[in-house]
């Protein structure tokens, strides 16, 4: 694989640092710009005059874009080195966020939905090589804790950002602002970030075939899949589900969209020592188990009741990540982790980010939300089983 001598050297920790922070403030914009539609739905449904279905369609067409350039990522990154990849798919996907604040037709969001995706699904795995090229093995996981804040901050965030730009202009220039954001960061990092100077391996179909078809590699999309459905797919609807079912305002729901994900980061951080002292197996089969009673709950009550449900249930998703991640750590060696990624992630995003959702949107048109909820709820109970399949030891 080609490096370079900064490649090569690994920075100490404190020196690393800041420029940990920056990659990690890159995740947080690649992370926020895809949060963002969901606060924002509701103003386009409302000036489109879309149905659900066709409101929640547009999270399919995004998905589809972020899990092509996911996969596309493998063979870029043979020609190029990371941190331009990382560079390029911020500053580009700025850009095609501005551009979604022009359109004027459904075709043209989902053009614009579509070439976004495209943009911001190359990051993740230039973004964690680079990441991982700052720092020796023993710091990892602290550069990774860093990281990993950006998702759960931008959760938290969105709404807040979405209901602070409302207040002086409407969703596009909510979009226009943010995207002239992510791309003067994206110029910033090109002159001022350091790490991703080597290139990628080359993926080989052999070997994708092989991994494809492995035990563990069926746990982990089993696991992994339900994960990112639970964390993303009902934050995606709950606008829609708040303002058109529960007949909350605009800003009453985004307002406690945020306050439901207030506290996901210190259950994230805190997974990781609960599992060292349960295990694996029982905190998952904890948080799956807690996630369909809160879905459930979610489908069959009103008032405190219904808004306690809605607080509680991104927890345990949150939690389920970590340990999610440490069980793939142990199912594949280090040489095949990026091959796994790439086998399985651009199913798992369309299936949790845009089927999901979509069927969440069309439940509540021809049923209800509620319906929706509660099949969601039967999906996670039945995901248990996986866990009671003996993983491959090849």
């Amino acid at each position: 694989m080609p490096t370079d001598k900064h490649y090569q050297g690994v920075l100490p920790f404190r020196t690393a640092f800041p420029y940990l922070c920056l990659i990690a403030l890159l995740f947080y914009f690649n992370c926020v710009e895809r949060a963002l539609l969901s606060p924002l739905l509701v103003s386009i449904q409302q000036e489109f005059n879309f149905s659900n279905t066709v409101t929640t369609s547009l999270l399919v067409v995004r998905s589809v874009g972020l899990s092509i350039s996911l996969l596309a990522n493998s063979f870029l990154a043979v020609h190029c080195k990371h941190k331009h990849i990382v560079t390029a798919s911020v500053f580009l996907a700025g850009t095609s966020f501005t551009m979604l604040s022009m359109t004027t037709t459904y075709l043209q969001l989902q053009l614009g939905l579509l070439l976004f995706g495209l943009s911001a699904g190359l990051y993740f795995p230039s973004g964690m090589a680079t990441l991982s090229s700052l720092v020796d093995k023993k710091n990892l996981s602290k550069a990774l804790s860093i990281h990993e804040l950006a998702p759960n901050l931008s959760f938290i965030s969105a709404p807040f950002i979405v209901e602070l730009m409302l207040s002086f202009t409407d969703w596009r220039g909510t979009m226009q602002c943010v995207g002239v954001a992510s791309m003067l960061l994206a110029v910033f990092f090109a002159f001022m970030g350091k790490g991703g100077h080597g290139n990628g391996a080359a993926p080989r179909f052999s070997t994708l075939k092989r991994l494809a078809t492995k035990r563990n590699t069926l746990i982990f999309f089993v696991l992994v899949g339900i994960g990112l459905t639970l964390e993303t797919a009902p934050y995606y609807v709950l606008p829609l589900f708040l303002v058109n079912q529960q007949h909350m305002t605009s800003a009453e729901a985004n307002s406690l969209l945020a306050i439901s994900r207030l506290a996901t980061p210190f259950m994230a951080l805190s997974a990781g020592y609960i599992s060292s002292k349960t295990g694996a197996r029982p905190l998952l089969l904890a948080g799956l188990f807690l996630s369909a009673i809160c879905l459930a709950l979610m489908a069959t009550t009103q008032g405190t009741l219904l808004t306690t449900a809605i607080i509680a249930q991104p927890l345990f998703p949150a939690m389920l990540f970590p340990v999610i991640f440490k069980v793939f750590s142990d199912f594949f060696p280090a040489e095949e982790q990026s091959l796994v990624l790439a086998v399985t992630m651009p199913f798992v995003g369309i299936i949790g980010s845009g089927i999901m959702p979509n069927f969440l949107g069309y439940c509540g048109d021809v049923f209800s939300f509620q319906i929706g909820f509660a099949i969601f709820s039967i999906l996670t109970v039945a995901s248990m089983t996986v866990l009671f399949i003996t993983p491959s030891k090849d």
